[in-house]
């Protein structure tokens, strides 16, 4: 079985509301997607995901009529977008209409999409799924999948990301007892929309740990953990959920930790991958993730996420303490920051958090023997010192971390009160919380350029050559 979805931003959201809601009368828009296809590792079956990437208008001339119930249209902007999006492997969706905000297929559209599809399968030959969408007057949508049959399969799910993240899921009926006091604060709408999210958490050290621990007590039940690290004894003072006997066996941290989430008691389904996040595993199950947490100290693993936001139209929190005690007393720095990254926002390059070098070096680490050589050749400087590390602080950024997706679903802060970085210096009594001000250069092609914005699944993965 394949399970479909569609993900879009907010802004492309207003642009085909503007482009199909101008009067009382039926119109059409088409989209080009990017496309998805991994298998999901919670469940073993297909996920396809249409990505949003570019909106066709269609003028006012290739309308033949229009009324509030439909409308009869020429098919040359369908067709050629058709051929776009074979030459580039995309997907097209084609967008109309319901005045009435009637949010289901007509009678007359299943005769007219049938004869419109058979377009792609018979003239271009196509073989890969296409995506109509009905969007209601109050901007709701509801979509279906078509494939060569031209029989129509319903999508599972149509995501919404801007300063609010809509993921349209099918919420569960039932909500554990332990989770009756977080329902009084913020009713259960999003307790029950958390109860159906896939979250990827990329490191399990001391941020990570800790956000699986929140994540799994406020009711996330669908987790993939990611780390190539074991547990040893100088991990001890800040994993949460690991113990004396998962450092002894030198335990892998996804397993130690996926282990201590499981014994909370709560529903949970935790995928555990032992890798770094560039692993040919590691990047499937990203893609099948609705929501992502960095908590890699590494430049690469940040640099993949990086990506992944854009191409895939997945949320990242990404976040990172830096303790930089100074010899003579005090400290230089002593951060923790929470950065959301997503397309729309500066990426992490442009705002000086990761760089090419150290993402060079980061991929050198993947092959010990070839960094030794690197490092004795002069071309990679010589520091095995750990950074510097405490648990309450630790927990703390990770509890800023899991705070911002809760803003992300129920907006608690406010309308006005959004920002895609917060960083908190724990060294000063006043003026505590800062937002990080952060700007896109024009030459980055991820943020500045959004060249790769909905792109999806393309070769190389990513466009990255490691």
């Amino acid at each position: 079985m394949t399970h479909y979805s569609l993900r879009m931003l907010d802004a492309q959201l207003n642009h085909l509301a503007g482009e199909l809601l101008g009067d009382e009368k039926e119109a059409a828009a088409i989209a080009l997607c990017g496309r998805s296809r991994v298998r999901d590792p919670w469940t073993g079956e297909a996920d396809e995901r249409f990505i949003l990437r570019e909106v066709i208008s269609v003028p006012a001339h290739y309308y033949e009529t229009r009324s509030t119930d439909g409308f009869t249209w020429s098919t040359t902007p369908f067709y050629d977008a058709l051929k776009q999006a074979e030459a580039k492997e995309l997907a097209v969706a084609v967008f109309h209409s319901h005045p009435e905000d009637l949010l289901e297929f007509s009678k007359a559209d299943d005769v007219a999409e049938a004869d419109l599809f058979r377009i792609a399968f018979d003239r271009l030959d196509s073989r890969r799924p296409h995506l109509s969408v009905v969007m209601g007057r109050s901007k709701r949508m509801t979509a279906r999948v078509y494939g060569p049959t031209l029989k129509p399969e319903p999508t599972d799910q149509i995501v919404v990301v801007g300063e609010r993240w809509n993921f349209g899921t099918k919420r569960i009926d039932s909500i554990p007892e332990a989770l009756d006091r977080q329902i009084r604060a913020f009713g259960d709408a999003s307790t029950k929309e958390l109860s159906k999210l896939k979250v990827g958490v990329v490191g399990c050290g001391g941020t990570g740990s800790a956000v699986v621990s929140l994540l799994t007590r406020i009711g996330v039940r669908q987790l993939a953990l990611f780390d190539a690290d074991t547990v040893d004894q100088t991990n001890l003072n800040r994993l949460h959920l690991t113990n004396q006997v998962d450092a002894s066996l030198r335990r892998n941290k996804v397993d130690a930790v996926a282990s201590g989430s499981a014994a909370i008691g709560l529903p949970i389904s935790i995928i555990r991958i032992p890798h770094f996040c560039d692993h040919e595993k590691s990047l499937e199950a990203l893609r099948s993730c609705d929501v992502v947490f960095g908590c890699t100290d590494d430049d690469l693993g940040r640099e993949i996420l990086n990506r992944l936001a854009h191409f895939y139209f997945i949320p990242v929190i990404d976040m990172g303490l830096l303790i930089e005690p100074m010899e003579d007393g005090g400290y230089s720095t002593f951060d923790g920051r929470v950065t959301v990254v997503q397309p729309g926002y500066p990426c992490q390059t442009c705002r000086g958090l990761i760089s090419d070098q150290q993402i060079y070096i980061d991929s050198l680490r993947r092959d010990p023997e070839l960094l030794e050589a690197r490092r004795r050749a002069g071309y990679v400087p010589l520091d095995n010192n750990p950074s510097p590390a405490v648990v309450t602080f630790t927990t703390e950024v990770a509890t800023m971390a899991v705070n911002e997706l809760f803003h992300r679903l129920n907006g608690y802060r406010g309308v006005d009160e959004n920002c895609s970085e917060r960083v908190r210096k724990f060294n000063y009594l006043k003026n505590a919380d800062i937002l990080a001000g952060g700007k896109s250069r024009e030459e980055c092609k991820l943020c500045g350029r959004r060249q790769y914005d909905g792109r999806g699944d393309m070769n190389p993965l990513l466009d990255m050559t490691l």
